[in-house]
C-alpha cells in the first residue's frame, strides 16, 4: 500500500519523542523508550513537519520504505523504517517502531540511524529475540532492494512530488 503525508498531516506520537524533536534533547528519546518498557506511555496528537513523504507499507514486512521530499518537491532521500508488520484497520494501519532506521542518499549510499536506541530497546526487552531475528532478516531485504533498485528505489532520483494543493490535510479517525 502506498500512502502520503505532508506538513500538517495529523499523527500521534509519544510526548517525550515530540519534545525531543522540538528541543534536540536525545535524553527525552531515551525517556520515551523507558516509558514504553514500563508500560506507562500515552500518545499525543501532533502534526507531521518538514517533508512530504510517499510511503510503501506491505503486509508481513518488518519495514516500510519512504521517499522523503523537500518543500520544493525535490527528492531528499529514501528512509527505511524498521517496524512490526502492519495491523490493518478501517482507517489505515497500526504498527510499532523498532527504533532502527536506514537512510539512503540520492547516490545510493546508505547509513544506519539510531542503532543505540535499538540496542537500548533490546536491553529493556521491548524487542524480543524473535523480533530481533526478523529485523536482521529485514535489514538484508532492505539492502537488497537498494542494491537492485527495486520497490520505491526504482524511481528516478531527479523526480519531484508535491501533494495536490486541493487535497485536504490528512486527518486521523477519532
Amino acid at each position: 500500500m502506498l500512502s502520503a503525508r505532508w506538513p500538517g498531516a495529523a499523527l500521534r506520537r509519544m510526548p517525550a519523542y515530540l519534545e525531543s524533536l522540538r528541543t534536540g534533547d536525545a535524553e527525552l528519546r531515551a525517556t520515551g523508550i523507558e516509558a514504553l518498557a514500563r508500560g506507562d506511555w500515552a500518545l499525543a496528537d501532533a502534526a507531521w513537519q518538514f517533508t512530504a513523504v510517499v510511503e510503501q507499507v506491505e503486509t508481513d514486512r518488518w519495514f516500510s520504505v519512504s521517499r522523503m521530499y523537500r518543500p520544493d518537491g525535490a527528492l531528499l532521500c529514501w528512509y527505511v523504517n524498521f517496524e512490526r508488520p502492519p495491523m490493518w484497520q478501517p482507517g489505515g494501519w497500526d504498527t510499532n517502531d523498532l527504533a532502527i532506521d536506514l537512510v539512503v542518499d540520492l547516490d545510493g549510499t546508505w547509513r544506519w540511524k539510531d542503532e543505540d536506541e535499538y540496542a537500548h530497546s533490546r536491553k529493556l526487552g521491548l524487542i524480543t529475540d524473535a523480533e530481533h531475528t526478523a529485523v536482521q532478516q529485514a535489514r538484508d531485504q532492505a539492502l537488497a532492494l537498494i542494491d537492485t533498485r527495486t520497490g520505491l528505489f526504482t524511481d528516478d532520483a531527479t523526480g519531484r512530488w508535491l501533494p495536490d494543493p486541493t487535497w485536504p490535510i490528512p486527518a486521523l479517525p477519532d
